[in-house]
């Protein structure tokens, strides 16, 4: 978070703690939002049974009586990526803010005269933020230590999710729409590379679309057979396709689909489903750079596999803390980091949503019928309601890592998803967004003129759900500028 956000995060984390011990037990009366915040839901043609909105004041209710607002709050509904919220949440939970993934670089024995004879085993523990540099920093560390040789072949050891993989539902025939190219597919790998992801720049030449990746290895090429067409720039990017083939050693990513003209230079994240191809390219590209060298009948060969039980560890990096990880997440909304941080917490889907109403029940929230999919709230069948949202908000600020949660959330007109987003209470609202086909979401905190902090969740399913976002501003302004 860039320095200049962090004192206005504070402040508001302040807020609550510098009064805690002065807090009212007293229970805020609840009223029902006005006719000029539900009607602005109406007008643009939002049923009054399709949106549902809880907002609670946080203790200490400092400047007057406490009073929370609700409309139909408890009505059941998919929330999208506001279910991130919880997921981190319960990260902080269980694995606390200074967590850090591991990724271990290992051998059988340590070099001999610089040289490794033997495997390099690079075994992943599910780290959802390492990227090419990261790599290039490991390998660096080896030859720091007289790594010169690698003897043997470098295995890849992505066991850690190897139980759990059969049951996140990764099949290309499965897949959430009809993009699966599409950057927020990319799915959890113990051994994940740059999120799972890449982005590449749609060029126009004269007639041709030319494909410019942003960042590759320099073996892998990349075709365009994309048709150039008129008519306006409108949702391109999910009719396209991308294939990824192997030819010896070099990998050929082929993008299909019909671009229009008008618009002009645009970038296209894409999913990279062969991890493994991506991992060989730049381990062999980066050693090779740093001047070490491979050996052997079996050296240069990259291989899947498991870390023998007797090894010794050459070098371990150990990823950005958990602090920072779920900053990543809620503010720009990663949905492979977020089921990255479910399986590290449960294990499987199935058990993470166990232990998410398992959780949520300790902590009063009633939660009957409520169901997580997955963490990342890529989900249709996912289902909470809006008082409950509401409810786990103000009590993740009784704790005493609410700063990290707080500073996870983009901030309204500043960063993230929202940083040109929300008129007329910029620099003063935290919020996390969701949005899937006929779905909106908001859930977070807003600091009114008086100083007090509301827990606020809003959520809206409607075949007009696009047509959401003026009317929750709306609701935001309302709680903004206090009766």
């Amino acid at each position: 978070m860039p320095a200049v956000l962090l004192p206005a995060v504070l402040c508001v984390a302040s807020l609550f703690f510098s009064q805690a011990g002065s807090a009212t037990e007293l229970e805020p009366t609840v009223r029902i939002f006005p006719s000029s915040v539900t009607q602005a839901f109406v007008k643009k043609g939002i049923a009054s049974a399709d949106f549902t909105a809880y907002a609670l004041p946080v203790a200490p209710y400092a400047h007057r009586k406490p009073q929370a607002y609700a409309h139909g709050s408890s009505r059941l509904v998919n929330p999208a990526s506001v279910a991130k919220v919880f997921t981190t949440g319960l990260a902080l939970q269980r694995l606390e803010s200074t967590y850090r993934f591991k990724t271990g670089f290992h051998a059988q024995a340590e070099p001999v005269d610089g040289v490794l004879n033997g495997p390099l085993y690079i075994k992943g523990s599910g780290d959802p933020a390492f990227q090419t540099a990261d790599l290039w920093i490991s390998l660096r560390q080896l030859r720091s230590m007289g790594v010169d040789v690698i003897n043997g072949p470098v295995v890849f050891d992505d066991s850690a999710f190897a139980e759990q993989v059969p049951s996140l539902g990764l099949a290309e025939e499965d897949s959430f729409d009809d993009a699966p190219h599409r950057a927020y597919h990319a799915q959890p790998d113990a051994l994940l590379l740059n999120y799972g992801a890449m982005s590449i720049d749609l060029k126009i030449n004269e007639n041709t679309v030319i494909v410019v990746p942003e960042e590759a290895p320099k073996d892998w090429a990349f075709v365009s057979d994309i048709v150039l067409t008129q008519g306006a720039c409108g949702a391109w990017k999910n009719g396209m396709s991308v294939e990824f083939t192997r030819a010896k050693q070099n990998v050929i990513v082929t993008v299909k689909g019909n671009y229009p003209r008008r618009c002009g230079l645009s970038r296209l994240p894409i999913r990279i489903p062969p991890q493994d191809w991506l991992w060989e390219s730049w381990v062999k590209e980066i050693w090779l750079q740093l001047g070490g060298k491979f050996a052997g009948p079996q050296g240069g060969q990259v291989i899947k596999g498991i870390s023998p039980t007797n090894t010794i560890a050459l070098y371990t990096h150990f990823g950005k803390p958990l602090s920072e990880l779920i900053r990543q997440i809620n503010k720009w909304s990663s949905n492979v980091m977020a089921r990255h941080l479910e399986l590290a917490v449960a294990g499987t889907p199935e058990a993470f949503n166990r232990q998410m109403l398992d959780w949520l029940k300790s902590q009063g929230i009633g939660v009957n019928d409520w169901f997580f999919e997955n963490g990342s709230g890529l989900s249709r069948t996912t289902r909470i309601d809006a008082k409950g949202l509401a409810e786990f908000l103000a009590n993740m600020a009784n704790r005493a890592d609410f700063p990290d949660f707080l500073a996870s959330f983009p901030r309204a007109g500043a960063d993230g998803t929202l940083q040109r987003r929300v008129g007329g209470v910029e620099g003063f609202a935290y919020l996390k967004t969701g949005s899937l086909n006929g779905v909106r979401s908001l859930g977070g905190y807003l600091r009114d003129t008086q100083g007090q902090l509301w827990a606020v969740g809003v959520l809206v399913e409607s075949p007009k759900a696009n047509e959401s976002w003026p009317p929750m501003e709306s609701l935001l302004e309302f709680l903004y500028r206090p009766e």
